[in-house]
């Protein structure tokens, strides 16, 4: 009986209703969108750092830490013989030491990384390395990357001058030709590094054998030797902004819902206002006040059931063809974040499930409290349309 009167109120109500729907559904599609944007988002960025740099966790060599470039060539260990087994798909053996290097008469710091040639663990556009022997001619093969090469001003085929120091502390300096500008996804391996072949590398330092860290696909248990970095470690920075970023969604989050209940709890006050004859007819004929309340709470839960449902019909669509053409992110290539791609929005189901629950439940508070004061209303007054003013 009381969901027909519902029923029938709220069918009443009109394009005010329909608006209303329209508005609830309009936020809940845009709550949805964002959410899942983000999932996508930061997907994207965080498998591009674990494919190019970080992989299932390092080995390090004991105190090595990259946010001291003086001490690098004071942290490098050799290779465990059963690591050195390790099927290249699992493992990617790195060499980091710290150089000078000379483009158009400057003087530019940069990250000397040597890898293997023969890991597949680390996507890296490094192919064009591949290419040279193991010996050292008059000029050593380098690959750096957009960024660095746009800063420096260095293109495919320039020559440059290369400064280090050996395992001894020797200081010496070689030509090197940019045989490739690489396309790298994450600023972290691009922005003032050089990238040569592992052996060409350990040849030059007289460091046989030695390697800063490996990269593994999966934890092997404790080496002597190495200190094992976690994913979580390693992407410690990048996962304290999402979790910024979580915190800012929540924000948005509240704010469109703010303006829902807002909206809902408008709607319903006028409803209130407009009907109290109706209201003070039903009271006076001994229908129960709390069963008025009720009724009105009834006709706010079906303004979210339509609204659910209009976003539905609505969102779906939209869903689908922007998940066909995602979403272009090329302006983020001059910032730090790892990623430049499109992006795809990530849809969670329970997560989606879980913020419809709650806006389901929050229209209906809405729709309940300011009906509350129908219970304190006198039937005469109403009956007059003075009860409320």
């Amino acid at each position: 009986m009381n969901w027909s009167i519902a029923k029938k109120n709220f069918s009443r109500q009109g394009l005010r209703a329909s608006l209303n729907v329209l508005v609830t559904a309009l936020s809940i599609i845009a709550l949805v969108f964002m959410l899942s944007l983000l999932n996508g988002f930061q997907a994207q960025a965080t498998r591009n750092v674990v494919s190019t740099d970080v992989a299932g966790g390092h080995y390090r060599a004991p105190g090595f830490d990259i946010l001291s470039p003086t001490e690098w060539e004071d942290h490098t260990v050799t290779i465990p013989k059963f690591i050195r087994q390790l099927d290249n798909n699992d493992k990617a053996e790195v060499l980091v030491l710290q150089g000078q290097l000379y483009p158009n008469r400057r003087l530019y710091p940069v990250q000397i990384r040597g890898i293997s040639m023969d890991q597949s663990l680390l996507k890296l556009p490094l192919n064009s390395l591949k290419n040279f022997s193991k010996n050292i001619d008059d000029i050593i093969p380098a690959v750096v990357g957009a960024k660095m090469a746009k800063k420096s001003h260095l293109k495919k085929g320039d020559t440059l001058t290369l400064k280090w120091r050996d395992k001894s502390g020797a200081v010496d300096a070689k030509d090197i030709l940019i045989v490739d500008i690489g396309d790298m996804l994450n600023p972290r391996i691009d922005e003032g590094v050089v990238w040569l072949r592992l052996d060409h590398l350990r040849f030059m330092t007289d460091r046989k054998d030695q390697v800063s860290w490996i990269a593994v696909q999966n934890y092997i248990g404790p080496v002597s030797g190495f200190e094992f970095q976690s994913i979580e470690f390693l992407m410690a920075d990048l996962l304290a902004l999402w979790r910024q970023d979580r915190i800012n969604s929540k924000i948005l989050w509240a704010i469109l819902m703010t303006l829902v209940c807002i909206s809902v709890f408008n709607n319903q006050m006028l409803n209130i206002f407009k009907r109290q004859k109706e209201i003070g007819t039903l009271m006076a004929l001994g229908m129960d006040s709390n069963r008025i309340v009720r009724i009105f709470t009834l006709e706010g839960a079906l303004a979210a059931i339509w609204a659910l449902v209009v976003s539905l019909l609505i969102g779906l669509p939209f869903f689908i063809w922007f998940q066909g053409i995602g979403f272009d992110v090329s302006h983020l290539s001059e910032s730090t974040l790892p990623i430049r791609e499109t992006i795809y929005p990530d849809y969670q189901p329970m997560e989606i499930i879980y913020s419809l629950v709650i806006v389901f439940f929050l229209i209906v508070a809405s729709s309940w409290f300011p009906v509350k004061k129908i219970t304190r209303l006198d039937p005469t007054m109403a009956l007059r349309g003075r009860a409320i003013k």
